[in-house]
């Protein structure tokens, strides 16, 4: 009577356990509703070389799309991995990365607005102060 008492809560804690590292690895349908949108205009050319290697001007637009719900999470948040990223793959100088993520954060309700929350949206907003950045960055120097 023990065995089969133990063999049911060893099968319950494997079914337990696979089912959640099977929700762990799940993509929302979110994000990739957002990919799809955000790349279904595109040919597949647009993005990559002849060498299957991502174009650089391509690649901050390939990452937000991707990592769309992270980006929301650090911008809200102010900081974080993803956010960080971003700078980098938009090419914000190192020294107005602070000032980036600040904007970021101040204009969350605008960048992540519901009826216009999309990737497109949000790399076009920070693509623009970017430039803003870059600009002063040039001023300084």
């Amino acid at each position: 009577m023990s065995i089969i008492t133990l063999k049911g809560l060893v099968g319950a804690l494997v079914l337990a356990s696979v089912g959640l590292v099977i929700s762990a690895c799940n993509t929302s349908k979110a994000t990739v509703d957002t990919f799809a949108k955000f790349t279904s205009s595109t040919s597949p050319g647009e993005f990559i070389n002849a060498d299957g290697i991502i174009l650089e001007s391509q690649k901050a637009r390939l990452f937000t799309a991707v990592a769309f719900e992270n980006l929301e999470q650090d911008i809200a948040r102010g900081n974080g991995e993803y956010l960080t990223s971003l700078a980098v793959l938009l090419k914000v100088p190192a020294g107005k990365q602070d000032e980036f993520r600040m904007h970021s954060q101040s204009n969350y309700s605008l960048l992540f607005a519901p009826d216009l929350r999309t990737a497109e949206r949000l790399l076009a907003t920070l693509t623009s102060k970017r430039e803003d950045l870059q600009a002063d960055s040039q001023r300084l120097e």
